[in-house]
């Protein structure tokens, strides 16, 4: 499922990325706040969302390279949230939303 610019407005989101990032090549643009992402591929599908605590996006979407199908994820997308409980129930309502497919890897 594409991911849908209406979710960039939700309320738990202070801050967004306001394009997609290149995917893995530009892991150095994350924020080093907390919050949530989104890995898509080509077309925009949401491939997998991910939760990042304070100063670790950069890391998290590091780790992932390797353990999902990266051959497919080709950017992504991060939101700042105020806290992290806000980032974690972000974060389970876009699952259930977008179900991706590589969300069981990790």
């Amino acid at each position: 499922m594409r991911f849908s610019h209406k979710d960039k407005k939700d309320s738990r989101v202070a801050r967004q990325s306001t394009y997609a990032f290149d995917y893995p090549s530009k892991l150095d643009q994350a924020p080093k706040e907390q919050g949530a992402f989104v890995l898509l591929n080509e077309s925009s599908d949401v491939m997998y969302v991910g939760i990042a605590s304070a100063n670790c996006f950069e890391k998290t979407l590091a780790a992932l390279i390797d353990t999902i199908a990266t051959d497919k994820v080709v950017a992504f997308r991060w939101f700042v949230t105020e806290c992290e409980n806000s980032a974690k129930s972000l974060t389970q309502d876009w699952i259930s939303k977008y179900q991706p497919n590589n969300q069981n890897i990790r």
